[in-house]
């Protein structure tokens, strides 16, 4: 069935008076339509007088209808016509079924056979149909395939054919030198701007490639393409990919300093052309946006996010770029560089602009490389150590804010992050060629790893640190502590699996609560040293880093938890008199060294695990509301606690009536108070206070508190083993009994151990005193009676 669709709608041209032929022997047909009956469409219908005389030529049925011939089959659509030149009728077997219907579109008119000349350059077109875009005869050269130039062939409104403008088109150029000489035209300038792209995108480019000649492009570009998207989406491919190319090719030479600017420079103003645009390429991405002043209350930003696997480094990502629209509670979210514009800006743009609609430009650069810096090239201790981020508010001067623009930044150099210094480029410096300035920008503070930066103004900011500096209270020997814990803590290792062993073979000595109060708790410092030393700077696997970090949050918690159990057993034991009176003490000192700590790490790793839980300098728990509320905050407690039971236990262990002692007694009686007061304080671990008074205290103390904390702790299980198991005599018998295999039977070895220690006990200490003596060989002084009265 051919039609005449010339005047027609995309339903009514489906008409028997459009149709000029057909197979069909269409006489006094009922109605032809698209729309159809009920279910029935492109339906063609002869007599419709009901089910059983329903015929014609065809029909759709996609659904079932009111007649038997309409549910002939449950799959649709289900085409049905006829398969000669008559009508059939449709509830007979006559209809014939269809596996496809299908309609051609044939254009009936054509543009011209057409010569044009533009600029003594002649271009060819062949006639050519409707809506086709058609090739000049002319190519670039007679190896290459590519037209010089095309040519749209477009529908005219009375009905014809119409030619378009020529588009002249850049043949291919193997070397962006030849493209310089391309000059750029409203023609050709997409063309253009489309093979510097690929140019600068082979990975064989650098070898030839002068950025001179980039930056010369560039700037007859956006010369040209003001307000062409396409053009735009070009150039941010152009400065991403030179970002990719080697240090020492933007470090050449004057001349390349002063083309990185100017390449800049290009983006910025191509741009301010356009309005509400967003492009983001692997090393840069820009946001265009205008705004209203009324909407800009809380002021305006733009940021980009930390990325799901935390590298920093691993480039720029569209779902990454977020614009903010509340600059108050813009630090809470995990940015990982981010401008924040105060609502001041609306006042100034009023003032210089006389306009309630103001255009906002923002640009961040994953690598500071086109700001070649002399100022750091003379600097070998400082470096960028943030990304670039730059915003601009077209026609209007931002200077002298009162409230500031505010930037933070997570730091992208590893290593390299102290003395931070907040700054801009300032196209005015070293001649013209550019260089970094503080002047008007102030660091605030750095709050959950970023470093806030204020300034006054507007342009492109970063942050300049030192490469041996360290963020926030650290020491200035970082690595020499890394080593020192990495040997205390494998160390430690190696006594805890001694220690554990010799408790969990010779069953004697874990008979009593103490005993198994110890052996839980270096269960706990074990885990922890191993998960430590085998995971802290497993970095680069992410799931990995998240793993570790969240088992070292829990060992830590558990390690404390113990120590607070410890605590609590010789208060009981030594301050208290009902020692053996609470019921199922040790199931409750299980749930309290072993349950309670998942509690704090179940509901970290169940809202924020992602930004608290991964670290990209080592697997542990970023600073933050987490982490000091879910660590720092319990362990403080715990300390606490256990500091005021160590005050309370010495002075009951020291503080007693002695007289008659000789002054050999004495100096042995302090002796053994010192080991005691040592082996108490290793329990209880208030060593870890050391770590708190490392926080904000000045360079020396707070080095000297950090390296304290470092041996102390990673050596504690070190201290466990020369406490409780070298010192204790009923150990060191029992391993000398296990290694030389004296004669005597075991049975008759402990008995006769067991008689000894206890009349040791009997004669040495009251009752109160079983506790100490037992488990860690302390002797406690007490007042005998004196013959004198």
């Amino acid at each position: 069935m051919i039609f005449d669709g010339s005047h027609t709608e995309k339903m009514d041209w489906f008409a028997l008076e459009n149709v000029t032929s057909s197979s069909y022997d269409f006489t006094a047909p009922f109605f032809s339509s698209i729309k159809g009956l009920y279910n029935r469409h492109w339906f063609s219908n002869k007599s419709y007088g009901g089910c059983r005389v329903d015929y014609g030529w065809t029909v759709v049925l996609t659904d079932s209808g009111p007649c038997k011939w309409d549910n002939r089959s449950t799959d649709y659509p289900q085409i049905m016509f006829s398969p000669t030149t008559v009508a059939v009728l449709w509830q007979s077997d006559e209809p014939a079924l269809a596996d496809f219907f299908a309609i051609f579109l044939e254009y009936t008119d054509h543009c011209p056979h057409d010569v044009v000349v533009i600029a003594n350059v002649t271009y060819t077109f062949e006639a050519s149909p409707t809506n086709f875009l058609a090739n000049s005869l002319e190519m670039c050269s007679s190896e290459e395939n590519n037209p010089q130039a095309v040519r749209m062939c477009n529908s005219d409104l009375s009905g014809g054919a119409i030619w378009e403008e020529v588009t002249i088109a850049v043949c291919n150029i193997d070397d962006i030198n030849e493209l310089t000489q391309v000059t750029v035209t409203e023609d050709n300038v997409e063309d253009v701007a489309s093979q510097l792209s690929t140019l600068t995108g082979d990975e064989n480019v650098e070898d030839e490639l002068n950025l001179n000649d980039v930056a010369s492009i560039l700037e007859n570009v956006t010369e040209v393409g003001a307000g062409n998207q396409q053009v735009t989406m070009f150039i941010v491919e152009v400065v991403s990919n030179i970002q990719n190319l080697d240090n020492d090719l933007f470090m050449a030479d004057n001349q390349s300093t002063a083309a990185s600017s100017s390449i800049v420079k290009s983006l910025e103003t191509q741009l301010a052309s356009l309005t509400n645009f967003t492009y983001v390429q692997e090393n840069v991405a820009v946001q265009t946006m205008m705004f209203n002043t009324t909407a800009l209350e809380n002021g305006i930003g733009f940021a980009s996010l930390q990325p799901m696997n935390g590298t920093v480094n691993s480039g720029l990502q569209k779902e990454n770029i977020k614009q903010l629209e509340n600059v108050n509670d813009y630090l809470n979210e995990m940015l990982e560089t981010s401008i924040a514009l105060p609502p001041e800006i609306v006042s100034k743009s009023q003032q210089q602009a006389a306009s309630n609609d103001l255009q906002v430009s923002f640009i961040i650069y994953q690598s500071s490389k086109l700001f070649t810096s002399y100022r750091l090239m003379s600097n070998e201790n400082r470096t960028i150590g943030s990304r670039v981020i730059s915003a601009a508010v077209e026609s209007v001067t931002v200077a002298g804010l009162e409230e500031p623009v505010t930037a933070a930044y997570l730091p992208i150099v590893k290593g390299a992050e102290g003395n931070p210094e907040c700054v801009f480029w300032d196209f005015d410096l070293e001649n013209g060629h550019g260089d970094w300035s503080n002047e008007g920008c102030d660091y605030k503070e750095t709050s959950d790893g970023r470093i806030v930066c204020f300034c006054d103004h507007l342009t492109n900011f970063a942050v300049i640190v030192d490469y041996s500096g360290q963020a926030g209270p650290t020491t200035r020997f970082q690595d020499s502590l890394t080593y020192i814990s990495i040997i205390g803590c494998v160390i430690s290792i190696v006594c805890l699996v001694v220690t554990i062993i010799t408790f969990m073979y010779f069953k004697h000595l874990r008979g009593n609560r103490p005993q198994r109060i110890l052996l839980n708790l270096c269960f706990s410092l074990l885990f922890l040293y191993l998960t430590f030393v085998i995971g802290i700077e497993l970095t680069s696997c992410y799931s990995c880093c998240i793993a570790i970090a969240i088992m070292l949050h829990y060992f830590v918690l558990t390690t404390l938890s113990w120590m607070l159990v410890e605590a609590i057993n010789m208060y009981l034991q030594f301050v208290l008199v009902f020692y053996n009176e609470i019921r199922n003490f040790m199931l409750k000192t299980v749930l309290l060294g072993w349950g309670v700590p998942i509690i704090p790490v179940a509901i970290i790793s169940a809202t924020n695990y992602r930004e608290t839980y991964f670290n990209e300098n080592y697997c542990f728990m970023k600073p933050g509301l987490e982490f000091y509320l879910g660590l720092l905050a319990i362990a403080a407690v715990i300390l606490i606690i256990n500091s005021v039971i160590y005050i309370k236990i010495i002075r009951q262990l020291t503080c007693r009536r002695r007289i008659n002692k000789t002054n050999s007694n004495k100096m042995s009686e302090l002796s053994v108070r010192v080991k005691n007061a040592i082996a108490i304080m290793m329990l209880l671990g208030l060593t870890w206070i050391f770590g708190f008074l490392a926080i904000d205290a000045s360079d020396t103390v707070r080095d000297l508190f950090q390296l304290m904390f470092c041996v102390c702790n990673s050596l504690q299980g070190f201290f466990v083993f020369l406490l409780f198991c070298v010192r204790r005599r009923d150990v060191r018998n029992s391993w000398a009994h296990f290694c030389c295999k004296a004669c005597e039977k075991p049975s008759q070895f402990m008995t006769t151990f067991s008689k000894q220690r206890y009349a040791t006990e009997e004669n040495s200490a009251p009752a109160n005193s079983t506790y100490i003596n037992s488990l860690y060989d302390i002797t406690v002084f007490t007042a005998r009676p004196s013959t004198d009265k």
